[in-house]
């Protein structure tokens, strides 16, 4: 079982700009979520101490990750794993998107922003790379009882590769949002608020 989440609100969230690779501080209200997030397992988990805490190595998940084993209760330390990165998102990144959109009516000609990097962010990582990297977590985590902290795009990409999507129905995910999280156990995946 893994309970997949996304780090809390940051700046670059705030402000709709692209984050990416780059890092942003967590917001007074990014506190609370991961905060929030984190009372909600400490009730999921009802002292089960066999899930591991892991986490992207970017500031922002880190310090989410953190702030989540304080509010759980996780006794275990958070395992950084650099294939839970968000994904790269080359020139687009610190840019708001919509100045991005304003530039390229391609891009903003796109149903999601996923669809958007997939076929026109040409210096950003490729989306195949990042599913073959993301696919590659997947199956080290077999049948792991984990709490995962990472980010909304590559988030998203792990939701849909976990009940077995295809690449177009991938391009159709959104970010999960930062008050919620998700668990994703035996092929199914359920929203779970985080109040």
């Amino acid at each position: 079982m893994i309970y997949l989440l996304r780090h809390g609100q940051t700046a670059f969230n705030l402000e709709q700009r692209v984050q990416g690779t780059l890092d942003s501080p967590l917001t007074s209200l990014g506190r609370d979520q991961a905060t929030a997030m984190g009372e909600r397992l400490r009730v999921l988990l009802d002292g089960d101490t066999e899930f591991e805490l892991i986490a992207s190595p970017q500031a922002r998940a880190q310090e989410s990750a953190l702030l989540v084993r304080a509010a759980a209760g996780i006794d275990k330390p958070v395992i950084a794993d650099a294939r839970l990165m968000e994904v790269g998102f080359g020139s687009w990144e610190k840019h708001h998107f919509a100045s991005i959109c304003g530039r390229d009516p391609l891009v903003d000609a796109e149903p999601t922003f996923i669809s958007a990097w997939a076929h026109h962010c040409v210096d950003g990582e490729a989306f195949d790379d990042a599913v073959e990297r993301l696919w590659g977590w997947l199956r080290w985590a077999g049948n792991r009882k984990l709490v995962v902290v990472g980010h909304g795009v590559a988030g998203s990409i792990l939701r849909a590769l976990y009940v077995g999507e295809g690449r177009e129905a991938m391009m159709a995910y959104h970010s999960a949002q930062q008050d919620r999280f998700h668990r994703l156990e035996r092929g199914w995946v359920e929203e779970i608020a985080a109040r």
